[in-house]
């Protein structure tokens, strides 16, 4: 099947996430180019979906055909928000494949800087906050680590030695709050 640029794109974004909202299409496709309009979208979505590779899920989601009958997962959605909140351009890379983390993406500074940083989402429930610490004193230093909180009170809880972050929804949108410094 020959595919656009832009297909391939989202399927290989879509093979790491598994699922995705319809909201975060165009966010997405606007990292590639930001003149991307919401009907070359719609177009996108309608070729693959008439390919047989992408499959709608209720009225706000779409997975590729292959996760079809699988959950959602909302840490991983929550996750996706998180990249779209900070990427400026594509993610150089993205994958869901490195515990214990829900998604790490490579992006650059800005379009033109040449300097890259290493992010990598990990959700935190409550009550799991030591054994995120420790999970993490074992991981690499040179990635920031982005900890996705249900309640920023947690922060309280977590002992960090990476770069990191703290991500929480208030009001539907993320507000992201600095922790401290490896190097410091």
């Amino acid at each position: 099947m020959l595919l656009t640029n832009d297909q391939r794109f989202l399927l290989d974004i879509l093979r790491e996430v598994r699922y995705m909202r319809l909201d975060q299409i165009l966010p997405l496709m606007r990292l590639r180019d930001p003149a991307k309009a919401k009907s070359h979208c719609e177009a996108i979505l309608r070729y693959l979906r008439y390919a047989g590779e992408l499959v709608p899920v209720g009225d706000d989601l779409v997975c590729l055909a292959e996760f079809r009958g699988q959950e959602a997962d909302p840490e991983m959605l929550c996750a996706l928000d998180i990249l779209l909140s900070l990427a400026v351009g594509p993610p150089l890379q993205l994958t869901s494949r490195r515990p214990p983390y829900k998604l790490c993406f490579l992006l650059e500074r800005g379009r033109e800087s040449g300097k890259i940083d290493a992010f990598a989402v990990l959700p935190v429930e409550p009550g799991r906050e030591q054994l995120v610490s420790i999970l993490l004193a074992q991981q690499s230093q040179d990635v920031t680590v982005l900890l996705s909180l249900s309640d920023l009170e947690q922060h309280r809880l977590l002992h960090i030695n990476q770069r990191h972050y703290f991500v929480i929804r208030k009001e539907g949108r993320l507000r992201f709050f600095k922790g401290g410094e490896a190097s410091q």
